[in-house]
């Protein structure tokens, strides 16, 4: 089949070796160091590669940042519906929640940060995607999106996510919002050698019991709480609540404790 041909551009080689990718996603994956030729990773297309040469994708991380593995737990555990809905992600950083949300089947998802070139070079050229960078969630409002979100995912780093829980919500066209919370950055009264780690269970009950109270002075319910099932990078437990605007209900999800006994269910999920 490739007789007489010595050496061609890896991209070129890569199509004939892997005819069920696209060119995209083949360019992709050499730029992100996914390719490797006889052993060393090369990430210029366009290099002279033998055709004899052993080439092969790297067993990749199923999403691009730990990210997406915190709310791949999440949207399992709670059985969210993703599939043909728009999305907002509120603090996308490097995309893990957009590249989880897209391989759940999201149809659009708006990628908000306040930061430059840091989404994922795949992400970023996913048509499926809608860019949002340099820009913070608060100064958002409903005109500046095509299409409203039905839900929101949003995790957010150095500061708190009150206030940001409300605006966002305010911002869909009526669904809730999964929320990663980093107790580190509600922690409104740390000691005085305080180093970015929350060290017991019991001050993390407390943050999050305060946050709870003023989440719902400001108009926002949680309607669910779990934990992520991986540790944040210094160690911290992260969380993950369910939020929405403030309803007449006062129990939307009867038997998990969640509304009506908040305080059994943090307890349970914090303090066991």
């Amino acid at each position: 089949m490739l007789m007489g041909k010595k050496k061609e551009p890896l991209l070129s080689l890569l199509k004939t070796i892997y005819p069920e990718k696209s060119k995209d996603e083949l360019y992709a994956g050499i730029l992100c160091g996914e390719v490797i030729v006889d052993g060393s990773v090369i990430k210029n297309p366009h290099t002279p590669t033998d055709i004899l040469s052993r080439v092969v994708f790297k067993a990749g991380k199923k999403f691009v940042s730990r990210g997406g593995e915190k709310l791949n737990y999440i949207i399992n555990n709670w059985d969210v519906k993703v599939k043909g809905k728009v999305a907002l992600d509120a603090g996308s950083s490097t995309g893990g929640f957009t590249d989880c949300l897209l391989k759940h089947g999201a149809c659009t998802v708006y990628a908000v940060d306040v930061g430059y070139n840091q989404l994922n070079f795949r992400l970023r050229n996913n048509p499926h995607v809608e860019v949002m960078e340099r820009t913070n969630i608060m100064t958002l409002s409903k005109d500046n999106f095509k299409i409203l979100p039905d839900f929101a995912v949003m995790d957010l780093s150095f500061r708190s996510v009150r206030k940001a829980a409300y605006h966002t919500l305010t911002l869909l066209k009526g669904g809730d919002l999964i929320c990663l919370i980093k107790p580190q950055f509600e922690y409104f009264n740390p000691q005085y050698d305080f180093n970015g780690i929350v060290k017991t269970k019991e001050e993390v009950f407390g943050i999050l019991k305060s946050l709870i109270s003023d989440l719902k002075n400001e108009g926002v319910e949680v309607l669910r709480i779990d934990k992520s099932p991986i540790l944040g990078r210094k160690g911290n437990r992260e969380y993950f609540f369910e939020l929405s605007l403030s309803k007449a209900e006062s129990n939307r999800f009867p038997g998990t404790g969640l509304t009506a006994g908040l305080e059994s269910a943090l307890t349970r999920i914090v303090l066991e």
